[in-house]
């Protein structure tokens, strides 16, 4: 289970920039006063931390690229992913979902509960309708 089905608004906790360049950017720039945190497996390149400090936020870098690459670590990489599974396959990995129905049609009710706080845990919309 991922949550990468979260709705990534201007308001919310956490936003994985995981496509970096411009994106990453305007994750800084949108990412939630105080509380936000920001992560990226792309953060290479010249960004301006700026926007992100005036928000009173976070970022996390995440290099999972360079063990690929290079085979320096891969071992080790490995390893956490067989641990992974092995947490996946046992049903441990639980993802912080809100519970309400939202769909295309109701996005705004889930814009509103992520700026205001309300949301109880990641807000996924439904696009299959």
């Amino acid at each position: 289970m991922r949550e990468a089905a979260a709705l990534p608004l201007a308001a919310v906790t956490s936003w994985e920039a995981l496509v970096g360049g411009a994106t990453l950017d305007a994750s800084f720039a949108a990412v939630r006063t105080y509380h936000g945190h920001v992560v990226s497996a792309l953060g290479w390149g010249s960004h301006s931390l700026a926007p992100l400090s005036f928000r009173g936020a976070t970022y996390s870098g995440v290099v999972t690229l360079l063990p690929m690459l290079t085979g320096r670590g891969r071992e080790h990489h490995g390893d956490i992913l067989r641990e992974i599974a092995t947490l996946a396959d046992a049903g441990a990995l639980r993802p912080r979902l809100d519970g309400r129905w939202i769909t295309l049609d109701t996005v705004m009710d889930a814009y509103r509960l992520v700026a205001d706080g309300m949301a109880e845990g990641k807000v996924v919309v439904d696009v299959a309708g």
